[in-house]
């Protein structure tokens, strides 16, 4: 705005509005904003595969199971090759210990998780692993589980297969409650339809006395022929 000598303001027209100095406003702290949330990292994401390894090292020489864990999740085979060629035999040692206790001690995705590791520790390492004393006590408390686990597969089966049926028989019986019922017709005879039906019952039953009574009146005849 400018102003005369007589202190009459002129309006500038080049001037923006109100209107569009609050739309420039909001358009710079919206890109503020998403700068921001670009920038910050999800809590949730996984290491990188780079850095596995630097991870890897840093949780064994922390005994920090959480970062250990976290480490488990990666299942790409080569990264999980390379991370167990970078360690030294004392990390090979820890790391083996840590985990056969998450095979003693986990379930579901866990366990998952840190079979492919142990395989591929026992795969690269197996020679360091039997040269020392103390990871021969731990391979043997790991075989002692596997053959826990292998015996408890029987049983577990034939349950399972029970449970089958039993579930199976279950569902058929509720189908059969839920089953429509038919409705039973009574149909109701007519007293003369009863009447009728009792005479024939009637006649049938006489009539074998009839035939025996006509029968002995026939052998009394000829008896009384021969006589004579």
């Amino acid at each position: 705005n400018g102003e005369t000598g007589d202190g009459v303001v002129e309006d500038d027209l080049n001037e923006p509005t109100m209107g569009e100095k609050l739309e420039k406003l909001n358009l710079v702290d919206g890109g503020i904003d998403m700068s921001h949330e670009k920038q910050e990292p999800s809590p949730l994401a996984q290491p990188r595969a780079d850095s596995v390894n630097v991870l890897l090292k840093q949780a064994l020489h922390a005994d920090d199971r959480a970062l250990l864990l976290d480490c488990l999740y990666t299942q790409d085979e080569k990264v999980i090759a390379n991370s167990m060629s970078l360690l030294n035999p004392s990390d090979v040692l820890k790391l083996l210990q840590f985990l056969i206790s998450i095979v003693e001690s986990s379930r579901g995705a866990v366990l998952a998780c840190a079979l492919p590791w142990l395989r591929r520790l026992l795969l690269q390492h197996a020679s360091g692993i039997m040269s020392q004393e103390a990871s021969l006590v731990a391979l043997n408390s790991l075989y002692q589980l596997i053959e826990s686990r292998v015996m408890t597969f029987r049983p577990a089966l034939q349950l399972s297969v029970s449970l089958d049926v039993l579930y199976a028989g279950v569902i058929d019986e509720k189908e059969e409650e839920d089953a429509p019922v038919k409705p039973v017709i009574y149909e109701d005879h007519d007293s003369e339809e009863e009447e009728s039906e009792d005479a024939i019952m009637d006649i049938n039953h006489d009539s074998p006395e009839e035939e025996t009574s006509d029968i002995v009146f026939e052998e009394d005849s000829d008896a009384d022929e021969m006589s004579d």
